[in-house]
Formats: C-alpha cells, sequence, structure tokens
C-alpha cells in the first residue's frame, strides 16, 4: 500500500493553515524547548515559579505542538470536512499562540 498524502484534496484556507502549523509549530515547540527547557527542572522545586510553569505548560500543550499534530493530521489523513475545519482550526490557533506569546515570553523571561 502507497502512502499517500491528501494535500491536493484541502482547501486553499486549509492549506494555508496547516502551512502555519507546521512551520511555527515545528519551530516554536523546538524553541520555546530550547529557551526554558535547561531551567525548567529547577523550576519544579521552587514555588517562586508556579506561574511560569503553569504558563509553560500552557504555552507548550495548546502551542507549538498542537499546531504540529494538527497539521500534520491535516496533510497525512482523510478525513471529513467537519473533522478537516476543526484541525485547521487547532493547528492555526496553536501556530498563532506560538508565534505570539513565544516571543513575549523570551522578552520577559531575559
Amino acid at each position: 500500500m502507497l502512502f499517500k498524502s491528501r494535500w491536493l484534496e484541502l482547501r486553499p484556507l486549509l492549506k494555508a493553515s496547516s502551512i502555519l502549523g507546521l512551520v511555527i509549530g515545528g519551530i516554536g515547540s523546538w524553541k520555546t524547548l530550547s529557551l526554558v527547557g535547561p531551567g525548567l527542572p529547577s523550576a519544579f522545586f521552587s514555588p517562586i515559579y508556579l506561574p511560569g510553569i503553569v504558563f509553560l505548560l500552557i504555552l507548550l500543550l495548546f502551542g507549538g505542538p498542537l499546531a504540529f499534530a494538527s497539521a500534520l493530521c491535516l496533510t497525512l489523513l482523510s478525513l471529513t470536512d467537519e473533522q478537516n475545519d476543526v484541525l485547521g482550526f487547532l493547528s492555526l490557533m496553536g501556530s498563532i499562540t506560538a508565534l505570539v506569546v513565544l516571543p513575549f515570553f523570551a522578552l520577559f523571561s531575559t
């Protein structure tokens, strides 16, 4: 059985959302881990850093990895139009979250 991409079946808006999710979601999740990854283990043992930990977990869960996984599902899986719309929305919102929140986090953490 040959692997077939579902890219040609997507509407233009879903294609744009998928591209944003793949690029920003992939880069955003790696960039977030490289910026705050070294200090993360020590932050878990201090109650002072609790808001930062909550913010980071929300960013990691709903930012880059969510956008990247949604974009991969859009391009690889054959789904219904409603499922494609939901995945496109998740990919777009996850990439916007990573694109907007990550620079502010980097700015305020330095």
